[in-house]
C-alpha cells in the first residue's frame, strides 16, 4: 500500500513527539506507582514489627521486675506476715518504692490461698485474689501476664477520679520458699497508660496509628483520635475496652482485626474500611504471648496520594501538548514534502528512460542541494552507465580484500547467494565463496523467520543498517551476525537483488549482555535496600551526584533527583561533621559505622549512621565520595532507655542490705559485678575493690567454690548453703547464699549470680 511522503512525515513526526509520553503513561507510570505503594507497604509493616517488638521488650520488662521483687529474700516472710510483725513496715516501704520507681499502679503480696497480707495499697490488703486468673497461673508456678480488662475495685482514672471499670492488667509471679515450694504470689498492678504512650509514640502522616487489639477485637490503647471518635459517639470516655474494631456497615470485625484475631500476620495493600468506616491500608501482627494484635493502620488517600498525583499529572500533560503538536506536524509535513514529491515526479520519469527530465526547485537548503545535485547526476548518468562495467570489475576485487562478509542474494525469502567475497565464505564455515553460491540464504539463521523479517523490512525501507541476528555457521556452530543490507530494483522497481555487509559481533554481544545484566543487578539491588546509597563530591561544600530511592526517602525528599545537586553538608545538625568526615577519609580511605545527628529536608533531626569511602583516579587523586547510611534514631532511642533502666535496677540493689554478686562460671572465676552491700561485708569500702577478684578468694576452704559450681552445673540452683568465709582483712564469719547458674541460648553457662549474707551473729 502507498503512503505519500508527506502522511509519513506527519505521522512520523506525530508518533515520534508523542511516544515518550504515551510509553511515560503506559509503561513508567505504573511501575512508578507499584514502588510507591511496595514502598509504603513495607515501611508501614517495618512499623508494625517494630512496635510489636517493642511491646513484647515492655512486657518481658515489668515480668522481670515482679520476679525481682519474689526472689527479693525479705519477701519470704509476706506469704504469713501480719501488721505486728516488725519487717511490715520496712516491706511496705519497698513496695512503695517499687510502685513508684517502676510506675506500677499496686504491689501487692497474697499467700498460698489468695488473701492478700501486704500491698502498697492500703485498700487491697485483705482483698481475696483467689479467683482471678494472674493468681491462678501464678499459684501453679507461672509468671503470668494478664489480658487488659477492667478494674474490680475503683481506681483513680486518667481524668484524675475514682473509676469502677479503669482499664487495667496485672502481672504476676510465684513466691517461692528455700525448698521452692510456692507460699504465695507477688502481683504488679500495671499502668496501662504507660503502654498506651507506647503506642502513641510513633506517628504515621496524618492519618495513621498503631494499636493493640485482644482476642475479642476489642480495642486495648487508646486510639489517637479518641477526641473525634466521642464526636462521633462511637465512644464515651475512651477506646479501650470500650471500642470494638468492626466495620459499621457489616457489624463484622474489620478485615485487619479479623485476620490478626485469627492469629496470622500479614497486610492488606488494596485498602478495607475501618472501626470509623474510613478506608485504610493496614499491617497487622499477632502476639501469642499476650493473645494481643499490633495493628498499624494510615488512609488508603494518604499512603497512595503521591501515586495518584503522578497519574493525574502525566495524563493531563499528554492531553495539553497532543493538539498543538499535530498541529505543527502538519504544517512541518507538508512543507518539507512537496519538493521531494516533485523529485520523485522526475525520478520516475527518468525511471522510464527519459535522461532529459530535470528538476525545478530554487531552494537554499539541503533539498536546494538534493535538486541541483540530482540534475547533475541527471547529466552525467550517460557518462557513468560507460563506466559501470569497468567499475563492477574493480569493485569486484576490492570486495574481496575486505574483512567483513559482502554478499549478493536473490530478494525473496526462498533467495539464494548469487555472490559473496571470501571473507563472507570464511565467516559462514566455507573455505571457497563458490561453495556458497546457490545455497539458500535462509539456511543461515537460526531461526529462519529472521530471513521473513529481513525480506519485508527491505520490500517497505530498502535499506537495513545494522540488523542483528543469530546465525549458524556450515558446522551447525551458532554466532552473533550483524548486516547492513539494501534492496536493489530495476527501472521498474521490482526487486533484482539484495546486497549487504556482514560481521561476526558475537564477542561484542557478549560482552554488552554481560554490561546490562550487571548494571540491571547492581540496579535492583540498590533500590531494594532499605539503606540509603549515595555518591557525592569530595570537597567540603560537595554535592550529591548520585543517591537511590531509600536514602532520599531517609532525607525527607520524595525521589532521588530532589537530592542530587544538594550540598551534603546541609544535612548536618552540625556543619563541622561533613568537615570531620572528609578530613578522614582524606587521611584514612574509609569510615565505618560514623554516628551523626543530621536534618530531614522538613527539619525533623534524626540520628544517622554510615559508612563511606573515598573514591581516586589512577593518580590518587580524589574524585568522589561513596557510602550507605541508615536511620538509627528508634535504636539510639532504645539504648538510652535500656541504659536508664539498667541505672534504676542499679540503684534498687545497692540499697538493700544483703549482698548480690555476679561472677564467672568457672571454678577460678572472678567477680564481674557486686553491689555495695556485698562489698562491705566482704571487708571492702566499695564495688570496684571487689570486681575482678576470684571468688575462691573469699573462701576459708578453697574446695566450697569448687562443690558449689559442681552443685550449680547439676542443678541450676543452690539455695541457702553455708560456708566459713573471710573478709579482705582476713577476719572470718559465717555466709549463708542461694545461687543461681544462668545459662545461654544454647545451653552454655554464661555466669553464676546469688544473695549471700552474714549469719556468724544468727
Amino acid at each position: 500500500m502507498f503512503i505519500s511522503i508527506k502522511n509519513r512525515l506527519i505521522f512520523l513526526l506525530i508518533v515520534f513527539t508523542l511516544l515518550p509520553f504515551i510509553l511515560l503513561r503506559i509503561m513508567a507510570y505504573p511501575r512508578m506507582q507499584s514502588d510507591l505503594q511496595d514502598v509504603l507497604i513495607r515501611n508501614l509493616d517495618g512499623i508494625g514489627h517494630k512496635q510489636s517488638e517493642l511491646v513484647t521488650t515492655w512486657i518481658h520488662e515489668r515480668t522481670k521486675d515482679a520476679r525481682v521483687v519474689a526472689n527479693n529474700p525479705l519477701m519470704a516472710k509476706c506469704a504469713k506476715i501480719t501488721r505486728d510483725d516488725k519487717e511490715y513496715v520496712d516491706i511496705v516501704q519497698y513496695l512503695e518504692v517499687v510502685k513508684s520507681e517502676y510506675n506500677y499502679k499496686d504491689v501487692l503480696v497474697s499467700n498460698d490461698k489468695g488473701l492478700v497480707t501486704i500491698a502498697s495499697a492500703e485498700e487491697s490488703i485483705g482483698r481475696d485474689i483467689s479467683k482471678m486468673d494472674y493468681f491462678k497461673q501464678a499459684v501453679q508456678g507461672n509468671t503470668f501476664v494478664s489480658s487488659v480488662t477492667p478494674s474490680e475495685i475503683p481506681l483513680m482514672n486518667e481524668f484524675g477520679e475514682k473509676e469502677l471499670g479503669v482499664p487495667t492488667m496485672f502481672v504476676s509471679t510465684p513466691m517461692k520458699d528455700r525448698d521452692g515450694v510456692v507460699i504465695g504470689v507477688v502481683a504488679l498492678r500495671i499502668d496501662v497508660g504507660a503502654l498506651n504512650e507506647l503506642m502513641l509514640s510513633l506517628k504515621l502522616g496524618h492519618t495513621g496509628e498503631t494499636y493493640l487489639v485482644n482476642k475479642d477485637g476489642y480495642m486495648i490503647t487508646e486510639s489517637r483520635f479518641t477526641a473525634h471518635l466521642k464526636e462521633m459517639g462511637l465512644v464515651k470516655r475512651r477506646c479501650a475496652l470500650e471500642l470494638k474494631l468492626i466495620n459499621r456497615e457489616t457489624g463484622e470485625l474489620t478485615n485487619g482485626v479479623r485476620e490478626c484475631v485469627a492469629g496470622n500476620n500479614g497486610f492488606n495493600a488494596k485498602g478495607y474500611k475501618d472501626y470509623s468506616g474510613i478506608t485504610v491500608l493496614g499491617v497487622w501482627r499477632w502476639l501469642p504471648e499476650f493473645n494481643w494484635g499490633v495493628i498499624a493502620e494510615i488512609d488508603r488517600d494518604e499512603g497512595y496520594g503521591a501515586a495518584y498525583n503522578l497519574k493525574y499529572i502525566v495524563s493531563s500533560i499528554l492531553l495539553v501538548l497532543a493538539f498543538p503538536i499535530v498541529l505543527v506536524a502538519y504544517f512541518i509535513g507538508r512543507k518539507a514534502s512537496i519538493p521531494i514529491i516533485k523529485l520523485k515526479e522526475v525520478t520516475e520519469k527518468m525511471a522510464s528512460g527519459d535522461l532529459t527530465q530535470r528538476v525545478d526547485i530554487k531552494r537554499e537548503d539541503e533539498i536546494g542541494v538534493l535538486a541541483n545535485s540530482f540534475n547533475a547526476m541527471a547529466k552525467s548518468l550517460d557518462e557513468k552507465t560507460k563506466e559501470i562495467a569497468a567499475s563492477e570489475k574493480r569493485y569486484r576485487e576490492l570486495v574481496s580484500s575486505v574483512k567483513e562478509g559482502i554478499y549478493q542474494s536473490e530478494p525473496g525469502v526462498e533467495g539464494v547467494f548469487t555472490f559473496i567475497n571470501n571473507a563472507g565464505a570464511e565467516l559462514l564455515g566455507y573455505s571457497r565463496p563458490e561453495e556458497v553460491i546457490g545455497t539458500k540464504v535462509k539456511n543461515i539463521y537460526v531461526d529462519s523467520e529472521d530471513r521473513r523479517k529481513l525480506c519485508e523490512k527491505l520490500d517497505k525501507d530498502g535499506v537495513w543498517r545494522e540488523f542483528v541476528s543469530l546465525c549458524k555457521r556450515k558446522n551447525g556452530e551458532n554466532f552473533y551476525a550483524e548486516r547492513t543490507s539494501n534492496l536493489l530494483r530495476d527501472g521498474k522497481g521490482n526487486p533484482v537483488a539484495i546486497y549487504g555487509v556482514i560481521r561476526d559481533i558475537s564477542e561484542r554481544k557478549k560482552a554488552e549482555m554481560e554490561i546490562v545484566e550487571s548494571e540491571k543487578k547492581y540496579r535492583m539491588l540498590f533500590n531494594s535496600l532499605k539503606e540509603g546509597v549515595y555518591q557525592c563530591e569530595p570537597e567540603v561544600d560537595g554535592v550529591f551526584t548520585w543517591i537511590n530511592q531509600a536514602g532520599a526517602k531517609i532525607l525527607g525528599y520524595k525521589s532521588p533527583e530532589e537530592v542530587i545537586g544538594t550540598k551534603v553538608k546541609d544535612i548536618y545538625v552540625n556543619p563541622d561533621d561533613r568537615k570531620k568526615v572528609v578530613e578522614k577519609l582524606l587521611k584514612e580511605g574509609g569510615w565505618k559505622d560514623f554516628v551523626s545527628f543530621c536534618k530531614r529536608k522538613n527539619g525533623e533531626r534524626f540520628y544517622m549512621e554510615r559508612t563511606s569511602s573515598l573514591g581516586t583516579d589512577d593518580k590518587g587523586k580524589p574524585i568522589r565520595i561513596e557510602g550507605i547510611f541508615r536511620d538509627i534514631t528508634e535504636r539510639k532511642k532504645l539504648e538510652e532507655e535500656l541504659q536508664e533502666s539498667e541505672r534504676h535496677h542499679r540503684q534498687l540493689l545497692n540499697s538493700l542490705k544483703e549482698g548480690i554478686y555476679q561472677c564467672e562460671p568457672a571454678e577460678d572465676g572472678v567477680f564481674t559485678w557486686i553491689n555495695q552491700a556485698g562489698a562491705e561485708i566482704l571487708g571492702y569500702s566499695s564495688p570496684e575493690e571487689v570486681v575482678g577478684t576470684r571468688v575462691k578468694d573469699v573462701y576459708v576452704n578453697p574446695d566450697d567454690r569448687k562443690e558449689l559450681v559442681e552443685k550449680l552445673g547439676k542443678e541450676g540452683i543452690w539455695r541457702d548453703f553455708t560456708s566459713y568465709c573471710k573478709r579482705k582483712n582476713g577476719e572470718r564469719f559465717i555466709s549463708e547464699r542461694t545461687c543461681n547458674l544462668v545459662r545461654d541460648e544454647n545451653g552454655k553457662s554464661i555466669r553464676i549470680e546469688g544473695v549471700f549474707r552474714d549469719i556468724t551473729e544468727r
